[in-house]
């Protein structure tokens, strides 16, 4: 058994590595302590540009759709290393719905997303959470060859050109199931406050539907395997990062006289910190080799993105715990956890909560088991 990487795959993870330490890590504080907004910004798109430069932009797109074309473990490495850097390196990960595209709609939004020129943000969630997709309150109406949208969705990133808005279609004869609709920032009847996106008697031309009137929830779903275990990649950087973080303020922190690392509660901690992402690690990849050798992966997927989510909060706990929860980077950590369980989910993983995509999910994962061990 070789449990080695490639070549390629190690050429790709060193060029990663060494960018997030030469370029990110030196900024954290100076993110970190930003008063402006525009000041960490500024860090991001720096960032960004530095990954379109090197090639690493859009890498784990497939080629058909103007990607790098980079495999699933190339692809987890790269996810993986940006995970590291508390900054939130926007590197090209787009949700799969957006493969969905008809030809027109490539050009329009699908080529400048993968490029870089254009940004989006799904429109899934509303201020009244609902308990299944069938009930969302937004609402859009079959009219004038189009449809005519009302109601309210949460973003999940306030600034984006367009919106991929779900809603409840309405046709002549009635509900015909959720619909996806391309949205352009700033269109005729749209308000945008902070993240709520407000719609009244929005018109949508029939050209904008994305996927099928009614399979909404369907869209992307063959790429979204491979999209869990890139965001457990992810985490799995993040949760790495937190244990060097840890393990660092535990060997300088001194209380009474003595460092903290020497107390037994601490050394607990951080092995326990440290076996979990280890077994974390080796599920990740371990997942990813079987999509790189063409294996249905479904149910990996989902095992892995739920032990992912689970160290995560984890390691995240811990480390609070080590550093007594009062030093401004570890708030900021706890900011990028919850984006990366939240923002992380794809929409056929989730309803909003109650309950919670996590408890979804190991729903899914449940009965996936049961059906499994059934003789």
């Amino acid at each position: 058994m070789d449990f080695t990487f490639g070549e390629d795959a190690s050429m790709v993870r060193q060029t990663a590595y060494e960018f997030v330490r030469r370029d990110l890590l030196p900024q954290e504080p100076k993110f970190l302590n930003a008063k402006d907004p525009a000041e960490r910004t500024t860090i991001v798109e720096a960032a960004t540009g530095s990954l379109k430069e090197m090639g690493l932009y859009s890498a784990g797109v497939p080629e058909a759709f103007g990607g790098g074309g980079l495999g699933p473990i190339e692809t987890c490495l790269i996810a993986d290393e940006l995970g590291q850097t508390i900054i939130p390196v926007e590197w090209g990960e787009l949700t799969p719905i957006l493969y969905e595209c008809s030809d027109a709609q490539k050009s329009k939004y699908l080529a400048p997303v993968v490029e870089g020129s254009k940004t989006y943000s799904v429109a899934f969630d509303e201020p009244v959470p609902f308990g299944a997709p069938a009930k969302m309150a937004t609402a859009a109406t079959q009219a004038h060859g189009g449809y005519v949208l009302n109601g309210a969705k949460l973003l999940a990133k306030p600034k984006a050109d367009f919106y991929l808005v779900f809603a409840s279609g309405i046709g002549p004869a009635g509900p015909i199931g959720p619909i996806c609709l391309i949205l352009d920032s700033g269109a005729p009847g749209t308000t945008l406050t902070g993240n709520l996106l407000t719609l009244k008697d929005c018109a949508v031309t029939a050209e904008q539907v994305l996927g099928t009137p009614g399979k909404a929830l369907s869209l992307g779903r063959k790429w979204f395997p491979l999209t869990r275990i890139i965001r457990a990649a992810a985490i799995l950087g993040t949760c790495d990062r937190l244990l060097e973080v840890s393990a660092q303020y535990a060997h300088d922190w001194t209380s009474m006289g003595t460092h903290i690392s020497e107390r037994a509660s601490i050394q607990q901690t951080l092995a326990d910190m440290a076996g979990d992402i280890e077994a974390l690690r080796w599920l990740v990849y371990h997942t990813a080799w079987l999509a790189a050798e063409g294996k249905k992966v479904d149910y990996d997927s989902m095992l892995v993105k739920l032990q992912a989510q689970k160290v995560l909060t984890e390691t995240v706990n811990r480390s609070v715990r080590i550093h007594g929860g009062t030093i401004p980077p570890i708030a900021e950590w706890l900011r990028k956890a919850r984006d990366m369980t939240e923002t992380g989910s794809t929409v056929s993983d989730r309803v909003p909560s109650p309950p919670s995509s996590t408890d979804l999910l190991r729903l899914a994962v449940a009965r996936e088991t049961i059906s499994r061990l059934q003789p």
